[in-house]
């Protein structure tokens, strides 16, 4: 689950993308990137660690250029030395044709299409998903002969063509910005599974044009800069492009693309709260799964004292929660610095995060029967560190609620859960989990209640991760899932 920016604009992007990539780095810390292209060359800058430290000290008039692309990456693939994370870094490169790609999502085909590719040749520096999209795209375009288009619209023709060949391709979730020597394109998987908005800024004065267009994983990006307008998702399936020289934008839907299959997991932990999809705003979702939350368990109330959230996710349902019940709410558990441990590559990594990045209050919690709201327990880790804190300082009780359903399938899509036996949930009961974190008692809210509280169609959403029904085709899935192992097993970073 990474972040992807694009930018294309009468005047430099640099500074831009810098400032927009600082506000993705929730979505990936691990390395941060950015290719912008000035109509002869490509100008590139990538480090590890979130956008703030890869930027700092940084002169942003090396990279030049009016169009740009930017990536916060999450690392789901490779190893997690910093060698490897370097290597695995996006955007990733061409150079004939000349392009820069970064995309947010994993291909559920990876092993077999890389594998496709290098029987006809190619060979890999990366082992990132984009890298395989982009030579796949190449591959298309080369079959289109979208350089010899006749005009601008032949050439967006063809280039569309291409891109609906990857879709026959390539299986899995994506949203991509690619910077091509004509302009940028982005489109969206079929099932329209990652997120991706588009926004418009006006050129100060000018009435008849100079109209740039912005791309984002996360509407919050347009909401921090404040002048961009007409924010709107990008469709499943959807193909935009924007032309270099004139702005124009050219935009057209795959064939076949439906109502899409986006993920619930966005709203529930990795979005920004002030960033929307699907016309719900972030915060607003996880205030109402709070609601359900309470009313779900409304005969638990009797048996707590204080409610508290944990920040930033579950502040907010656990406050909802609290009214509801008619139970004071405390800021008892306070978070430290931006880390997510839910990112970290190895288990001994997600621990000392957990250590690093909350503080207690005590008073809020010695004597009391404390009920802590969480977004999820995916792998337990989390839970079971709370739980020994909690009651370490004195707490009575601790009972645990999770505004997500128990997480019992792999994601093949872009969350670095695919392993079946490493989520705590799978093939364990209640009972199991409880007495492995620690807690006195562990409670998950419903799949209808999820289903209420986003308030949208069950079938526009991803809910493969807690009912095990995937919206593609995951035969492969295990392919992928041995090629992580390995990689991980390679660095000698696997735990045993």
């Amino acid at each position: 689950m990474c972040g992807i920016l694009g930018f294309i604009s009468w005047e430099p992007v640099a500074p831009r993308i810098a400032a927009a990539a600082d506000r993705l780095q929730t979505r990936g810390e691990h390395s941060t990137g950015v290719a912008t292209f000035d109509g002869t060359f490509f100008w590139d800058h990538a480090g590890l660690g979130p956008a703030s430290q890869v930027f700092q000290n940084y002169d942003l008039g090396q990279l030049r250029g009016t169009i740009g692309i930017a990536h916060t990456r999450y690392a789901t693939t490779g190893g997690g030395t910093p060698e490897r994370l370097l290597r695995n870094r996006q955007p990733v490169g061409s150079d004939r044709p000349g392009l820069r790609t970064c995309a947010n999502g994993d291909l559920v085909n990876l092993h077999s299409a890389r594998q496709a590719l290098m029987n006809r040749g190619y060979a890999f520096q990366t082992e990132v998903d984009s890298k395989v999209i982009q030579n796949v795209l190449i591959e298309r375009m080369l079959a289109e002969d979208v350089h010899g288009a006749k005009d601008t619209d032949d050439y967006v023709a063809r280039l569309f063509r291409s891109v609906e060949k990857v879709h026959v391709d390539l299986t899995g979730a994506y949203s991509c910005l690619t910077i091509t020597e004509r302009g940028l394109l982005a489109f969206k998987d079929p099932n329209g599974i990652r997120p991706c908005s588009v926004a418009f800024r006006e050129k100060p004065g000018d009435m008849f044009g100079g109209r740039e267009v912005a791309f984002a994983s996360e509407s919050s990006v347009f909401n921090y800069f404040g002048d961009y307008h007409d924010v709107r998702e990008l469709e499943p399936g959807e193909m935009i492009f924007v032309e270099r020289d004139t702005l124009k934008v050219h935009q057209a839907r795959a064939q076949g693309a439906g109502k899409g299959a986006f993920c619930f997991f966005e709203f529930v932990y990795f979005a920004r709260p002030d960033s929307k999809f699907k016309g719900r705003v972030v915060e607003s979702a996880r205030r109402d799964l709070g609601k359900v939350l309470a009313r779900e368990f409304q005969s638990h109330r009797p048996r707590v004292d204080v409610v508290l959230g944990v920040p930033g996710t579950g502040v907010s349902a656990g406050a909802a929660m609290a009214h509801a019940w008619g139970v004071p709410f405390e800021y008892g558990i306070i978070k430290v610095g931006t880390k997510r441990s839910f990112q970290e590559t190895t288990q001994e990594k997600r621990e000392k995060a957990i250590d690093d990045k909350f503080l207690f209050i005590k008073e809020f919690i010695e004597g009391k029967s404390v009920a802590v709201v969480d977004d999820s327990n995916v792998r337990g880790t989390t839970a079971r560190k709370l739980s020994q804190r909690l009651f370490k300082l004195g707490a009575r009780e601790v009972h645990l609620y999770y505004f997500c359903p128990e997480v019992i399938g792999p994601c093949f899509y872009g969350i670095d859960t695919p392993d079946e036996s490493k989520l705590i949930a799978a093939g364990r009961t209640n009972e199991q989990i409880r007495d492995w974190i620690g807690a006195t008692s562990v409670n998950y809210i419903s799949i209808t209640g999820l289903i209420e509280g986003l308030g949208l169609p069950q079938d526009e959403l991803c809910l493969a991760c807690v009912t095990k029904r995937y919206p593609t085709n995951v035969a492969e899935a295990q392919d992928r899932v041995a090629l992580r192992n390995a990689e991980r097993i390679a660095c000698a970073e696997w735990p045993s």
